[in-house]
């Protein structure tokens, strides 16, 4: 399953095509559980790209796309992986790869739980995802909850909770 992250529609028009034209793939515009490549337009980090990265997924450039449409078919995707721009996306994708079950990160594993606004961009619903993902826990207390920036127990009245 591939999902892409384009503001161009002639990049999704043609994303589209290739997929239709070589089949194997079907498109989504968000990163889930079954999603393998993630293709992104750009180099920004978008919360498609954080998932991506966290799930094992192959984070490549658009010119993947281009060259599979030149080339009639899949191409292997190693040239095209972004991971100059998102290191840990080679990591993540190994680590998916090598793992016989289900693939847990564990970057914020043993973390004190931490606390997402329901006012936040990205969403709420889509932060706490990435989080548990990673391996961390999410507390629905303001109180209970640890400033990430400053990896410790602050006070709460700091916080702009509205």
């Amino acid at each position: 399953m591939l999902s892409t992250l384009f503001t161009s529609r002639r990049k999704q028009h043609t994303l589209v095509q290739v997929v239709t034209a070589l089949g194997g793939f079907s498109i989504v515009d968000r990163v889930c559980e079954s999603t393998t490549h993630v293709v992104s337009g750009g180099h920004r980090r978008t919360l498609n790209i954080l998932l991506g990265i966290a799930r094992g997924c192959w984070i490549l450039s658009f010119e993947w796309i281009l060259w599979c449409l030149e080339q009639r078919q899949w191409i292997p995707e190693e040239p095209y992986e972004l991971s100059d721009q998102f290191p840990a996306a080679q990591i993540c994708r190994l680590q998916r790869h090598l793992s016989a079950g289900e693939h847990q990160q564990d970057l914020f594993q043993g973390q004190p739980a931490m606390f997402v606004s329901q006012h936040s961009q990205p969403p709420a619903q889509s932060l706490v995802e990435l989080i548990q993902i990673c391996g961390g826990e999410v507390c629905k207390c303001v109180r209970q909850a640890d400033s990430v920036t400053h990896l410790k127990r602050l006070s709460y009245d700091n916080y702009n909770l509205e």
